[in-house]
């Protein structure tokens, strides 16, 4: 069975792409342009273009059913929540033959909704930090007055990071408030103006990702890392991480959820370790591939191929173990937290009072590029042409 891969352009395909590559499967990229990250890789056999979905729901939808029709027996791997939301919603449009190895629609809404992934967690009793949903409140008024009294910094989230419309896809971003006086500036943002969204406590500590592939509730493969420098610095894409040992309440957290909701194909659950309390926190889930996937193949849990596997209905066993201590970087985004932490003020950019001295983030990034834990994400000597593609696009847009 061949495999297509969407969303060229991310980190996650190009892993996605030269994961089964690997494997002897045949793999078609597609994307938005003629050229993209994934599509440069010599493990793709070829590739495709088709309308942003982002901007053109039903062009994306008829491209892929076109393109399909003319490649049967098939698995299809969306990449992004947008792809895959669409494709999820689509799903009965497209060929039999053509296998999607993800969740049905409702049970992927159940755990990218970030206030019903909240309920969730309460039902289960899996701690989360203290949180005020938007729609448990008649009036803001009423939400702030009550946000104010457990006191801040806060974290305020729209309940999708992207919110599909009737006027296309919107990015939804995270904002922090420091006190009152700012929390109400972001509330007057026309997203959390018209839609739902919550509001945690900060919870300063680590972040760590457990990532596991179920079978209808039955674990098949797990693993963990923790985040040493993300983009932004305050929180968000990983740009440097190691694989850990998972911290036991949390994989018990992560199991606990997806057992709960018969769970079939792969997740990312993400937790903060509150270092106060000593409790790993759940922050969300990610009903797709991650970002740093390459990291897990790197370690011996090479997700993609599995996934394949599963969907060509093979019967797999648990995994075990994976090689812990391994880092992965992705080169051009960990020159991006370097140049923001260097350019910007501190006190600009939220970040933990723990956070590294700019000095020290120097040294550190200097030395990560010889390290031999340390393996590259986008550049390796048997595949290099993505890595000088994305060298080409990150000149580009610096200079524009």
């Amino acid at each position: 069975m061949d495999a297509i891969v969407l969303d060229g352009e991310q980190r996650s395909a190009l892993a996605v792409t030269r994961s089964l590559g690997r494997r002897g499967v045949k793999v078609t990229v597609g994307a938005v342009d003629t050229s993209s990250l994934s599509s440069c890789s010599r493990y793709c056999t070829r590739s495709f273009r088709y309308p942003s979905p982002y901007h053109d729901p039903i062009g994306f939808i008829q491209a892929i059913r076109d393109f399909t029709k003319n490649s049967p027996n098939s698995m299809l791997f969306p990449i992004t929540d947008v792809t895959l939301t669409e494709i999820l919603i689509k799903k009965i449009e497209l060929q039999e033959s053509v296998v999607i190895p993800f969740m049905d629609y409702a049970k992927y809404v159940q755990v990218s909704d970030k206030i019903e992934l909240i309920r969730l967690a309460r039902e289960l009793n899996v701690p989360t930090p203290i949180s005020f949903l938007s729609t448990d409140f008649s009036n803001k008024e009423t939400l702030i007055k009550n946000i104010s009294n457990t006191g801040y910094p806060v974290v305020v989230k729209p309940s999708f990071s992207k919110i599909r419309s009737d006027e296309g896809w919107i990015d939804a971003k995270v904002h922090y408030a420091s006190d009152e006086n700012k929390l109400r500036e972001i509330l007057l943002l026309n997203v959390f103006q018209s839609f739902p969204f919550l509001v945690q406590k900060r919870v300063e500590g680590p972040g760590v990702g457990i990532f596991l592939l179920m079978e209808n509730g039955k674990l098949i493969a797990k693993f963990a890392h923790r985040r040493i420098r993300e983009k932004p610095p305050s929180g968000g894409v990983s740009v440097l991480s190691e694989s850990i040992d998972p911290p036991a309440e949390a994989m018990r957290a992560a199991i606990k959820i997806l057992e709960k909701l018969h769970w079939n194909g792969v997740a990312m659950v993400e937790f903060k370790i509150d270092l106060e309390n000593n409790i790993a926190m759940l922050l969300e889930v990610n009903a797709r591939f991650w970002g740093s996937l390459q990291l897990a193949i790197n370690s011996g849990v090479n997700f993609p191929y599995l996934l394949y596997r599963l969907g060509t209905g093979e019967n797999i066993e648990d995994q075990g173990g994976y090689t812990v201590g391994l880092r992965t970087r992705w080169e051009f985004g960990d020159l991006d937290h370097l140049l923001i932490r260097l350019f910007k003020k501190s006190s600009k950019l939220n970040l933990l009072p723990d956070h590294p001295s700019r000095a020290a983030l120097f040294y550190n990034f200097m030395f990560d590029c010889i390290r031999p834990s340390v393996r590259n994400e986008i550049f390796q000597y048997d595949d290099a042409n993505p890595f000088f593609y994305e060298a080409r696009e990150y000149v580009k847009h610096f200079f524009s």
